[in-house]
């Protein structure tokens, strides 16, 4: 499986050439059986019981995405099965040690599946350590504030040769779900989770915020943060998706998420992308786990959208996955008075932002709180697929 993956990651390299730029104009809408299913957790419910008709419904999913998590760690190498004692041994305390609620969330979800408390503890924490995303936010003429997101997440666990596919993005597909969080019956929060994962990876507070969280490409990535916090080396850090879920929870204002994201120190660098209901605000902050390295806001060079992939935006993109470049084309290309749901899907959904890693698509309106999510399948019948 390992050898497929190193063998594709050549071909890519050799030619890359012949995949396309995309600028679509026909995705929208989504066939309606595209769109995920909604579920509620509501915040006045006991932590150990808040996630009890998720995990049910979905404890068959759960189970064998954590058994495949396992057997390629042994696949890779036969000598690293002492990592999965680490899962068993190590992994369970770490509940205990997490800021409520989320240590008693977690709990309950492994009492629901019948699954150890260290496999939940891995599926969540996983998260932190690599994820690869387009995240963008853009404004209309009438300063309408959007905030769209593709999630693209799998890459190097194992390539399915027989449907050029990756097996963990396949599997994650099946786990897509949009959550409304609760409180006293009324919606405080949405989001877009895979059934089991308590952080949040894309989120939206209607009228106050909209953010998503894309990993930043880095060596050390976010193993170093969390190999820190298993062993109690350092614990004055935050998971970077449990951040986004505290603000969602509590935040008033755009400018208090953005204050809170750009000192908090982190397990993991990321770039948090952050929108807000007024006009101009909309912003990428990147940060290492310490510190804050840069701010782009929305409107600079006179343009009306910020864009991340996983790479310094301010940069020049590496060749070899350079999202970047075709879709500030392709919204130079629709103009600001194209800023839509259709026409941001669109871009969503124009290669290279689609690739064989994605696996949904999210679209935020601010002020209205619309909220809607779609997974996503990139085919090579209709056009080659990057495998990232």
């Amino acid at each position: 499986m390992l050898g497929n993956t190193i063998s594709l990651l050549f071909i890519v390299l050799t030619i890359q050439g012949i995949f396309g730029e995309q600028c679509l104009t026909d995705q929208w809408p989504p066939k309606p059986e595209r769109a995920v299913p909604t579920y509620v957790v509501s915040l006045d419910d006991p932590p150990m019981e808040r996630w009890n008709q998720v995990a049910t419904a979905f404890k068959t999913e759960i189970i064998d995405i954590l058994a495949f998590f396992k057997a390629f760690i042994v696949e890779i190498n036969p000598n690293l099965k002492f990592l999965l004692n680490l899962i068993d041994d190590k992994l369970p305390a770490v509940a205990d040690t997490l800021p409520a609620p989320y240590g008693d969330e977690m709990k309950g979800i492994s009492r629901a599946t019948g699954l150890p408390l260290g496999e939940i503890v891995l599926y969540n924490i996983f998260y932190e350590a690599s994820a690869l995303c387009t995240s963008m936010v853009a404004q209309n003429q009438y300063g309408n504030v959007f905030h769209v997101r593709n999630l693209d997440f799998g890459v190097f666990f194992g390539w399915d040769m027989l449907n050029n596919s990756w097996i963990l993005t396949e599997k994650l597909r099946t786990l897509i779900i949009q959550i409304n969080f609760t409180r006293n019956g009324e919606v405080l929060f949405k989001t877009t989770n895979f059934a089991g994962f308590i952080g949040v990876l894309t989120g939206l507070k209607p009228n106050v915020f909209s953010a998503s969280v894309n990993s930043r490409v880095s060596l050390q990535g976010g193993y170093e943060g969390l190999i820190e916090w298993i062993f109690n080396i350092n614990r004055n850090q935050s998971f970077i998706t449990f951040v986004i879920r505290d603000l969602l929870t509590k935040a008033e204002s755009f400018d208090s998420v953005v204050s809170n994201l750009t000192e908090t120190e982190l397990i993991a660098p990321c770039y948090y992308i952050v929108g807000g209901p007024k006009a101009g605000q909309g912003v990428v902050i990147t940060r290492d786990r310490t510190k804050t390295v840069n701010i782009t806001r929305l409107g600079k060079d006179n343009l009306w959208f910020v864009i991340e992939t996983n790479y310094d935006n301010w940069k020049k993109q590496p060749i070899f996955d350079d999202r970047l470049t075709p879709c500030i084309k392709c919204m130079k290309i629709k103009g600001q008075d194209d800023v839509t749901f259709e026409s941001l899907f669109n871009v969503l959904s124009s290669r290279p932002m689609l690739n064989t890693l994605t696996v949904y698509s999210t679209l935020m309106e601010l002020s209205t709180g619309r909220y809607e999510t779609y997974w996503q399948h990139c085919r090579d019948e209709d056009a080659p697929c990057l495998p990232w």
